[in-house]
C-alpha cells in the first residue's frame, strides 16, 4: 500500500502540522479524485478512507492562535459510518485553498458517480429527502 493509502493519483496531501506549523506530527492526509484518506500513528496506524462523494459540507474554523500561523481546520460532514459522519483535517496549511480544491473533487465524484446532494438527505429510508415528501422538487424521486 505504501505511502499512498487513498486509491488513485493523489490530487492534495499534507502532513498535519502542530500549532506553530512544523510537521512532526504522525497524521497524514491525502485526496485522490475518489476518496479522502487519513493515516494516523506511528506503532499502530489507522487508515480511514472516505469516498468523496459522500461528502456533503465542508467547513473551515480557525482559533486564533490557527490564524496567527496561517492554519485552518477543515471540518467535513459526510455520509460514512467509518468516521462518524464527520471527518476533520486539524492544522491544515492553506485551508481554503485546500478546501476549494477538496470542493471541487467532490463535485467531480459527484459527476462521475451520478449522485446528487439530494440522495444523501434520506435519513429514513423512505426515497425521499428528509421533510419533503418529493425530494423537495415538486416532481417525486427521480427514477
Amino acid at each position: 500500500m505504501g505511502t499512498n493509502m487513498a486509491d488513485g493519483d493523489v490530487i492534495w496531501t499534507q502532513r498535519k502540522r502542530n500549532w506553530c506549523r512544523t510537521p512532526f506530527t504522525f497524521t497524514v492526509y491525502t485526496l485522490t479524485a475518489d476518496e479522502l484518506g487519513v493515516k494516523t500513528g506511528v506503532l499502530r496506524q489507522t487508515f480511514d478512507t472516505t469516498k468523496l462523494f459522500r461528502i456533503i459540507d465542508i467547513t473551515i474554523e480557525r482559533s486564533l492562535l490557527q490564524r496567527l500561523f496561517g492554519l485552518s481546520t477543515i471540518v467535513i460532514d459526510a455520509r460514512d459510518q467509518s468516521s462518524g459522519g464527520r471527518i476533520v483535517l486539524k492544522n491544515v496549511i492553506h485551508g481554503f485553498d485546500v478546501r476549494r480544491i477538496l470542493q471541487h473533487a467532490v463535485d467531480d465524484a459527484r459527476n462521475v458517480n451520478r449522485v446528487s446532494t439530494r440522495e444523501f438527505m434520506d435519513s429514513d429510508g423512505d426515497g425521499y429527502a428528509d421533510g419533503y415528501a418529493d425530494g423537495g422538487y415538486g416532481d417525486g424521486p427521480a427514477y
